[in-house]
């Protein structure tokens, strides 16, 4: 029978149509298929095709910024030549409400490999993407006229994105988004932090999938797609910069063995990761969202997700791709 599931602590729902239920291999969808390295925008030597490079980090850290261009970096960064917000917009309409599209819009190039799949990574690397992010998002942080950072991923053709070469972006708001202003609102009425109450439970449920010392990797009870993941840390913290190193590195062990989950079990799917933060007040997480079904006319039209796979289901399929623990 169907299931209505309201989220954890706002007015929101998803439906778990359990009947409509379909295995993994149902999922599948048709691998992308590289580009060309010598029409990649994003691959070693092309920089000059792309805005210039504003930071980049190598194996030994941030690289200083006269030698972003002479020395081996691993990961690059650069204003998006197609940019969400500008630093400088135009006036905004001047009828009903409107705000000039006030921000920033990076690209983060997060290999030199052009054929690189994230889940080949490994932790090391993806210690040193968590860093480049921490960077990143600090470096914004301390400008006032930013209200809000928020730093996705999107992989393959379906998730949005409109190169393979694999890379993140970061965009900073001049306002709050709505989602983040309830959360926020919600949190500040409660007597204990809500997202605390979920590590806690959400540990000792059906629908956990890994953990380690710091962090839990689960399928949420309200689940908007099928196979949804988040990953929450251990310790109230509210942003990358509130990270300890051990944490980080953890973070990076984790991520690691989520995208070879996915992989694993999915095929390699395209996906959506989200990294959801604010300066103070909240808790840290990082949500997952494979694309792997269509959002329709329902969605659309009353804000509710239609899941048929129930996350009790997701996390027992994705768990039987878990690496058993060392000693």
């Amino acid at each position: 029978m169907p299931e209505i599931r309201r989220h954890y602590f706002l007015e929101e729902y998803c439906i778990i149509a359990a009947e409509r239920n379909k295995r993994p291999s149902d999922f599948l969808v048709a691998k992308a298929v590289p580009g060309d390295e010598k029409d990649c925008p994003f691959c070693p030597g092309h920089e000059d095709r792309t805005p210039p490079t504003i930071a980049a980090y190598a194996d030994d850290g941030i690289l200083p910024q006269e030698k972003t261009g002479s020395v081996r970096w691993q990961i690059r960064v650069f204003l998006n030549a197609y940019p969400t917000m500008i630093p400088r917009p135009e006036p905004p309409a001047a009828e009903w409400i409107s705000l000039p599209g006030q921000g920033y819009h990076e690209v983060i190039v997060d290999s030199r490999e052009h054929r690189k799949n994230p889940r080949d990574f490994g932790k090391k690397h993806l210690d040193m993407l968590v860093s480049a992010f921490t960077d990143r998002y600090r470096h914004y942080s301390t400008h006032e006229d930013v209200k809000y950072i928020t730093i996705f991923k999107n992989w393959g053709k379906e998730s949005g994105a409109s190169l393979s070469h694999s890379h993140s972006q970061l965009i900073t708001l001049p306002f709050l988004p709505p989602q983040m202003k309830r959360e926020e609102e919600a949190i500040s009425r409660s007597s204990f932090c809500p997202y605390c109450n979920i590590v806690d439970r959400e540990s000792a449920s059906c629908r956990l999938i890994n953990e380690n010392d710091h962090w839990i990797l689960f399928a949420p009870f309200y689940s908007l797609m099928p196979y949804e993941t988040w990953i929450l840390p251990k310790r109230h913290l509210g942003n990358l910069t509130d990270l300890r190193d051990e944490e980080q590195k953890s973070l990076a062990s984790m991520l690691a063995e989520l995208l070879r989950i996915l992989y694993s079990t999915l095929d390699d799917p395209p996906y959506n990761l989200m990294i959801f933060q604010l300066p103070k007040e909240y808790h840290f997480n990082i949500r997952i969202q494979p694309i792997v079904s269509r959002i329709a006319g329902f969605e659309r039209s009353s804000g509710i997700y239609v899941n048929p796979v129930p996350p009790e289901l997701a996390a027992a399929e994705l768990k039987n791709f878990c690496l058993p623990p060392k000693d």
